[in-house]
């Protein structure tokens, strides 16, 4: 067994920032756990925790230099249950793409 090092970078919004202060860091942390615990990757377009009483949207991505970024925003606690993989979302994405590129030649046919 080895271990590995990696930088994880935390993004976050004004806000949560705001609202955070100094439990910043262990907010970070909590998404960090959150993300390896789900065990769906580690690129999430949206997921939601709950840190000290305090509802946050969590995002991650890989930075191309390697880095894990998580970014946390203030979140909904009506969205709670909301989990959108990374790839789900550029999934969507290339849908929506290619309809608004069909939907030109659908006009121009009648």
């Amino acid at each position: 067994m080895f271990r590995v090092q990696t930088q994880v970078v935390l993004v976050p919004s004004a806000e949560a920032r705001q609202e955070l202060g100094v439990q910043l860091r262990p907010a970070g942390l909590a998404a960090w756990r959150e993300l390896a615990r789900r065990g769906q990757g580690l690129e999430m377009a949206h997921f939601q925790i709950v840190h000290d009483r305090t509802c946050l949207a969590v995002s991650s991505r890989l930075r191309r230099d390697g880095a894990i970024e998580i970014a946390l925003g203030l979140g909904d606690p009506r969205m709670a249950a909301r989990v959108i993989p990374a790839v789900e979302l550029r999934r969507a994405e290339m849908l929506a793409a290619s309809r608004a590129r069909r939907a030109p030649q659908a006009v121009r046919a009648r």
